[in-house]
């Protein structure tokens, strides 16, 4: 794996020193760094991230803004289709969750980013996963609740 995909979720914990996830956060990003990864982030990520914060917090000297266009769009809306076909595995998700989240793999996917890091365990399976069999693109998944070490497999 050699670029990732940072989400808002990822974003949050890298920022927020009280939460149980800041030290995985700052664990992940430094590993990153330290093995010359792309950093990403999309333009998407930043609009959610500001509702709660000014994004100029955001490490941006460390990360490639991803702006959403044309091809974005158009590739998320044949994601959000494929999904619309999986009605059962994305009843219990909210539907801007869902467009958001296809509007993030289709910025993975047209950009050929090889991770994307998140919190939400949800999208793995209920929408990543169907996106992934039906256009056979293929992304490494980071669990931000799976500490760095057990990650690449560190016993101590």
């Amino acid at each position: 794996m050699d670029s990732i995909l940072l989400d808002t979720s990822f974003c949050i914990r890298l920022l927020k020193s009280n939460d149980e996830l800041h030290r995985n956060a700052k664990d992940y990003f430094k590993y990153f760094l330290e093995n010359e990864m792309e950093i990403f982030i999309s333009s998407i990520v930043i609009a959610e991230y500001s509702v709660k914060d000014d994004p100029k917090n955001l490490p941006l000297e460390f990360v490639k803004i991803i702006p959403f266009d044309y091809f974005d769009g158009k590739t998320a809306g044949e994601f959000h289709s494929i999904l619309l076909d999986h009605k059962e595995q994305v009843a219990n998700i909210e539907r801007n969750v869902i467009k958001d989240d296809c509007k993030l793999m289709a910025q993975l996917f047209n950009r050929k980013i090889h991770g994307y890091i998140t919190k939400d365990r949800k999208s793995f399976n209920q929408i990543i996963a169907p996106l992934q069999a039906t256009n056979g693109f293929n992304i490494e998944l980071l669990d931000l609740e799976i500490p760095l070490k057990n990650f690449k497999g560190e016993l101590f």
